[in-house]
């Protein structure tokens, strides 16, 4: 008889294990056969939810991670964790706080003893309550069909997959009771099983001694006392221990030690190589289902020991700084919050645990939702704890104000005479965030190292001491920190790093080996790196098979990084053989390098130059075709972008790559029906479909229907697979209805994944110059200048615009001048200037000719935007020169035969000029192309009027009044239609109705004073014209319209 409960585990197939006892799940863990992405349900009545949810389970799990998980494993067992106070050991052995933003006096150690005095608490043991398993099998080694409702046990054939740190519970667990009916099970497209619980969650009784089934990564007791030690034991004068002398083997020892690290390596590679796990695809599935959530409602019972005690257990695991332990730290805190609603400061930590998590989870408008409603609810009693400080101080950091972070801390601590240490962390991570690493640093060294409670201080000292040059002092502090904390990937990771960067990357095979034997420990971003650098290993030991794959990886997690993609052409030149063929494929792997080269140094042409010559190379490969597509689309050149990728499209019909590119590009040229034909063909294949969704939301954008826009932008984001500047679009939507404060949050998430963009940080300027006026807009682009960055010519020319919303012409000039000498081929400095000159237009008479010339220039620099064009025609329309004004109209035509309202910027040309036939006829055209046009259907009626066809005027006019039943001019023309039909009662009662829309116009007073003429009422026509005298007193027919007064 078994005695302890039984499971079901369901595959990412949808195939089932179980009934299974814990005996023969460890064993199939052991076998690999369970890898810790599963979904499981406890037998018979539970529900399905991820695997790392139950407790007995996850500890399995991250007990194999560890390498502590064997066939004579005993019992499981947790332990409870110590606790200090928010994220120190205690307030009360620091020093009086020094007020912020002067760098912080450490208190000498004598002084730190003699004011403090330290306790561990030790808690009680929890009973653990496990509940009664409805059927069990006689043979703990044998799996069976319980009864008739059970599917058939299944067996799993994938290779071993990494670490599952986010698993285990670091506390005595039990399962937690539920009295409420099976959910309903719904089953979606894509195969994902959503469970829908009806009413409220139950809280776990705290009398019963029963815990929530909650995972915890850090049960690992040796683990924990050694971290616990670590963090808690203070400096005391006389007790330090005794420093070791490094003793240098020598002979056969050393002979010995290198053979030894010689097969680490060895080992190393080829665990690497046999690997058959996608452990890439497997992070960024992870991150694709971690989703921040808000907590669940109390049912009703207020327990604050409860509360209290899960708080504690999220502060242990938040100490880590990885991955596992925020997902465990966040767990918690939301544990906390439930017991308790009034424990704001669980609201706070858990924003601050989704906020460290930000590059391992969902980046979507929920992301930045939760953590606004977490911080508002903090904030709900108007009182400001440290913990509220340090998760808004880290929001504003993440999401690229880190000035605004340093000014929340300075002022929250004006006037206070102590102050939580923690803090001193925070600033120095938003000094270092906006590039001021010397004014980070007496910050981050506030603390003495047997103080500090995470390896995250270690990390950031190590940080600030890379930004200042001093490699050695950084190694020295990731030494540190995982001297305390071995778990701690981001120092092994950076240890790694600035070894490769003094050359010496074989020094790193150990910690290379560590961090790849748990990658969940890191963000996907940073997991890339590790395979970034773990290539760069394999090349110096000249394995290239090996280092291609190692780079490959890390390109799937990180497909933007010019040096990933520099490094794959490389290794790819390198790799191909010596036939004619190969040959060839060598060379334009060769040349593909060297254009990315000439790329990072922002050489476009230089680079469009080297992809050419790749694609000579090569004919029948579509990687040339679409670097060079990529490259006009820089150069603003969308004629010949969309030949390019039309090219590789054709050569490779079902990459999701190279189609996305060209759908775009076809998005962008208006060709709106066959982008619609081209991503519906995508639709109906297994390929990802962020890519998909974000072009779909791009044309809805195009045509300013900013609804559906964001409908499809927000599938995207909630993609596996994401395309990062679908978050620059989704943000530009936000900008466009307004939501000002909202949008930074997705622009900031764009500059993760692309730092070297200058349009989300011109569009957090715009933001903020919204929300809080120009000058704050300008301040945040000077200081991004000071970083000496590398967009100059692009944020001086956002800051001459935020000028000119100003009314500041003259500073913005400036602007403009200082943009066009530091690159004289940007287009945008011409175009403001053009802005500056029509300015004058009333006091300058040449002002119209230098616009003129301005907006030329821009055109000549940026060929392939028609705004430069248009304002020609606009200028020329203004002098009456038609034809120069035409040929403008041309030039868009050429480049974008189905330009929205081309043919109706046509039409008005023709009106202008008193040709009604030809008008009404390029309006037709216009609304041929796009049938919804309200501009054209107005413009068309009022053609048809002017050439006597009342009755077919109305047409198009009844059309527009339909689409927009609130249009004044619709209805007033369509009054004009029935008037000259002589349905005087009709017209009245439009023109009625457009005054109602438009009471201002006093064209509508008169044309109805015209019809009530015409109807014979003269006393109504007197009434309606004096009207429209009263709004126009000097108007040029004021002499005939008084004859009817």
């Amino acid at each position: 008889m078994h005695s302890g409960p039984l499971f079901k585990v369901k595959h990412h197939t949808g195939r089932i294990l179980g009934p299974l006892d814990l005996e023969r799940i460890k064993k199939l863990i052991l076998k690999n056969q369970i890898t810790g992405v599963e979904l499981a349900k406890e037998y018979p009545n539970g529900i399905w939810q991820d695997i790392n949810r139950l407790p007995e389970l996850a500890e399995l799990l991250y007990l194999n991670a560890s390498g502590k998980l064997t066939e004579g494993s005993g019992a499981l067992k947790s332990e409870q964790s110590s606790y200090r106070p928010i994220l120190s050991p205690t307030r009360e052995q620091f020093a009086p706080t020094v007020v912020l933003p002067s760098a912080p006096v450490p208190a000498e150690p004598a002084e730190i003893e003699s004011k403090t005095s330290l306790t561990v608490e030790h808690r009680a043991q929890v009973r653990v309550q496990q509940p009664k398993a409805a059927i069990r099998p006689a043979d703990p080694d044998r799996t069976r069909v319980a009864d008739e409702d059970d599917e058939p046990t299944m067996m799993d054939p994938r290779g071993p997959n990494p670490m599952r740190a986010e698993a285990a519970d670091s506390g005595g667990t039990a399962t937690a009771l539920s009295t409420e009916p099976p959910p309903e099970s719904l089953t979606i497209e894509d195969g994902t099983e959503l469970v829908e619980v009806k009413g409220s969650h139950p809280l776990v009784e705290v009398d019963s001694h029963a815990e929530p089934m909650l995972p915890d990564p850090l049960s690992d007791p040796g683990f924990k006392k050694r971290v616990q030690e670590v963090t808690v034991a203070l400096y005391r004068p006389g007790l330090e221990p005794a420093k070791k002398k490094r003793r240098i083997p020598k002979g056969k020892e050393l002979v010995r030690i290198v053979l030894i690290a010689a097969a680490l390596g060895y080992f190393g590679y080829d665990t690497f190589m046999k690997e058959t796990t996608d452990v890439a695809g497997n992070i960024l599935k992870k991150s694709e289902s971690f989703r921040p959530t808000l907590p669940r409602p109390n049912p009703g019972k207020v327990d604050s020991a409860y509360s209290e005690k899960e708080y504690k257990k999220g502060i242990f695991a938040y100490s880590f700084d990885h991955v596992p332990g925020y997902k465990a730290a966040a767990i918690h805190f939301s544990n906390a919050v439930t017991a308790d609603p009034e424990n704001l400061k669980a609201y706070a930590m858990l924003a601050s645990a989704y906020v460290n998590l930000i590059d391992t989870s969902t980046k979507d408008e929920t992301f930045f939702s939760v953590i606004s409603q977490l911080l508002d609810s903090a904030k709900a009693k108007g009182i400001d704890l440290p913990e509220l400080i340090i998760a808004e101080s880290e929001f504003l950091t993440v999401t690229g104000r880190p000035d605004a972070a340093i000014q929340r801390i300075v002022n929250y601590t004006k006037g206070m005479k102590t102050l939580d240490p923690s803090l001193y962390l925070y600033i120095a991570e938003a000094f270092l965030a906006k590039g001021d690493a010397k004014s980070a640093s007496p910050y981050v060294q506030s603390f003495q190292d047997n103080q500090a409670w995470s390896p995250r201080i270690f990390y950031v000292r190590g940080r600030i001491a890379e930004a200042l040059g001093d490699t050695g002092a950084a190694t020295a502090q990731y030494d540190k920190a995982l001297l305390k904390w071995k778990e701690h990937a981001k120092s092994r990771l950076r240890r790694v790093y600035v070894a490769w960067k003094g050359g010496n990357v074989k020094s790193s095979a150990e910690d290379l080996n560590t961090i790849l034997k748990f990658p969940d420990a890191l963000s996907p971003k940073d997991l890339a790196q590790a395979y970034y650098l773990y290539s760069q290993l394999f090349s110096v030991n000249q394995n290239s098979e090996g280092a291609l794959i190692a780079i490959e990886r890390a390109l799937k997690l990180d497909r933007t990084n010019r040096d990933y993609i520099l490094e794959y052409y490389t290794l790819q030149a390198r790799e191909n053989g010596s036939s004619s063929r190969a040959k060839a494929i060598a060379r334009m792997y060769l040349n593909l390098g060297e254009g990315e080269k000439k790329l990072k140094e922002g050489l476009v042409n230089d680079a469009l130059a080297k992809f050419l010559d790749a694609r000579a190379e090569n004919p029948k490969s579509a990687e040339p075709l679409v670097k060079i597509g990529d490259m006009f689309v820089q150069l603003n050149d969308m004629v010949n972008a969309r030949l390019n990728y039309q090219k590789a499209a054709e050569l490779e019909p079902n990459s999701i790559e190279v189609w996305s590119k060209y759908i775009s590009v076809l998005i962008q040229s208006y060709e709106w029906d066959e982008a619609q034909k081209a991503m519906d063909k995508f639709r109906k294949l297994p390929v990802s479909q962020s890519s998909i969704d974000k072009a779909a939301g791009d044309m809805y954008a195009k045509q300013n229907r900013y609804v559906e826009a964001a409908a499809f932008y927000k599938k995207a984001m909630s993609r596996e697979s994401i395309d990062p500047d679908v978050y620059i679009a989704y943000g530009k939507i936000l900008m466009a209805v307004k939501s000002y404060k909202d949008a930074p949050f997705f622009f900031a998430l764009a500059r993760r994944f692309d730092p070297l963009n200058p349009e989300p940080v011109i569009q957090t300027a715009k933001a903020a110059a919204e929300v809080e006026g120009p000058d704050s807009g300008i301040e945040y682009l000077e200081g991004e200048l000071q970083k000496g960055s590398f967009a100059r010519a692009e944020l001086l020319a956002a800051i001459a615009e935020l000028e000119i919303k100003k009314g500041q012409w003259k500073e913005a000039e400036q602007y403009v001048e200082q943009s066009r000498q530091a690159n004289p081929e940007y287009a945008y400095p011409w175009k403001l200037q053009a802005q500056i000159y029509l300015n004058d237009e009333n006091t300058d008479k040449k002002a119209l000719d230098k616009a003129l010339d301005a907006f030329k220039s821009y055109s000549d620099r940026n060929s392939s935007d028609p705004s430069g064009y248009l304002s020609r025609y606009q200028i020329f329309m203004k002098k009456a020169q038609f034809e120069k004004a035409q040929a403008e109209l041309e030039r868009i035509y050429a480049i974008y035969p189905k330009y929205p309202n081309l043919h109706y910027y046509k039409g008005l040309m023709y009106t202008n000029m008193g040709n009604y036939k030809l008008a009404a006829e390029e309006y037709g055209t216009e609304l041929a192309n796009n049938d919804l046009s309200v501009p054209s259907l107005i413009a068309l009626g009022k053609a048809k009027i002017e050439l006597g066809d009342a009755k077919g005027a109305l047409v198009p006019l009844a059309k527009a009044m339909g689409l927009q039943p609130n249009n004044s001019e619709a209805k007033m023309n369509a009054a004009i239609a029935n008037h000259r039909m002589k349905n005087y009662a009709g017209a009245i009662a439009l023109f009625q109705a457009a005054i109602q829309l438009d009471a201002g116009n006093p064209i509508l007073y008169k044309r109805m004073g015209e019809c009530y003429r015409d109807m014979g009422d003269l006393i109504a026509a007197r009434g309606a014209f004096q009207k429209y005298l009263q709004m126009e007193p000097d108007a040029a027919d004021k002499a005939d319209i008084e004859r009817y007064l």
